[in-house]
């Protein structure tokens, strides 16, 4: 037996722990930067050895069976007994966590800068690694290749947590400065006067936006002039044309605020009294293999800097009052 024993190395344990925290045969070839043949390999020598199959093949990738959840505490301790040998012979501070997150535009503009120097759980703290939303995102992250995502829907699927960061409450109209809708006494009624470029985070479902529906219902005609998964193209098209812009969010208004060329109109009070208008909430989805008091850390700065945005907004609609109409 302890002949067999030796043949389970370093690299295979690791394969072993992938395994039970991704559930995914090519999530731990990417995690560990090698083949899928290899990982299969791996499993191969670990099911001879311990002579038990360990893992049950489901559609949603492999599940640990009773002796692989007994012995995956055991093998997490060797590994980090390892990596303390390790650490003990080389001089140098502990290396950053690799943290991978998709999201959209306006969070990895404001949030996602902030969370290496605010995540204090892990030593050597965070690194972030920014990836662009893109719609096999959440594949991905069901697959463990991202560790987390922010998105506007919940992700149904068993490796993955779901945690609400809050509702979407702000709203805007954003054009060049001088344009007639930023003076408008019934801005929701006269912005179909002019084209509207609106943000899409639906890049290939072309699922309509909020305002088409709330359009549709009440047989009003809408041009729509732009759709684009990025702020920064939207607004710098209405910034040099009659068109005008609808955002939604607090974590937005960065993009728009502080710019010579635009202004904008906030329409919040008169969006969340018109009950046709669909409001969406956040949510920031992580991957089950990921460190429990990381996705904690997360969870609690993500949800603190929405609602500093969303606060600044308020705090801003104050000092600028505006006699917006209800409808």
């Amino acid at each position: 037996m302890l002949k067999k024993v030796s043949r389970l190395d370093y690299f295979t344990l690791q394969v072993f722990i992938g395994l039970v925290e991704l559930k995914s045969g090519s999530a731990v070839a990417e995690r560990l930067r090698t083949t899928q043949s290899k990982v299969s390999r791996c499993l191969t020598c670990l099911r001879e050895v311990l002579e038990d199959e360990l893992f049950i093949r489901q559609q949603y990738g492999f599940e640990p069976n009773q002796v692989a959840v007994t012995i995956y505490p055991m093998v997490k301790t060797i590994l980090e007994q390892y990596d303390k040998i390790v650490a003990a012979t080389i001089d140098k501070g502990a290396e950053p966590y690799q943290l991978s997150v998709a999201t959209y535009e306006q969070w990895s503009l404001m949030a996602m800068n902030c969370v290496h120097n605010t995540c204090h759980c892990i030593e050597g703290g965070v690194s972030i690694n920014i990836q662009p939303w893109t719609d096999k995102i959440h594949q991905r992250l069901c697959q463990g290749k991202v560790d987390c995502s922010i998105s506007t829907e919940p992700i149904n699927h068993p490796m993955v947590n779901n945690f609400k960061l809050g509702d979407i409450t702000h709203f805007f109209i954003v054009a060049r400065r001088g344009h007639p809708i930023l003076s408008s006494d019934a801005p929701l009624t006269q912005m179909f006067n002019y084209h509207i470029a609106l943000v899409n985070t639906h890049l290939q479902e072309q699922e309509p936006h909020p305002i088409e529906v709330y359009a549709k219902a009440r047989h009003i005609e809408i041009r729509v002039a732009l759709k684009s998964p990025s702020l920064r193209m939207v607004v710098d098209h209405v910034s040099h044309s009659e068109d005008i812009a609808l955002l939604s969010s607090a974590m937005s208004m960065a993009y728009f605020e502080n710019r010579d060329d635009v202004d904008y109109l906030d329409i919040s009070k008169i969006w969340l009294q018109t009950t046709e208008l669909e409001t969406q909430s956040y949510y920031l989805h992580c991957h089950k293999g990921i460190k429990p008091e990381l996705t904690h850390c997360l969870r609690r700065v993500l949800t603190e800097k929405l609602h500093e945005m969303q606060a600044h907004c308020d705090q801003v609609a104050q000092e600028n009052t505006r006699d917006l109409p209800t409808l």
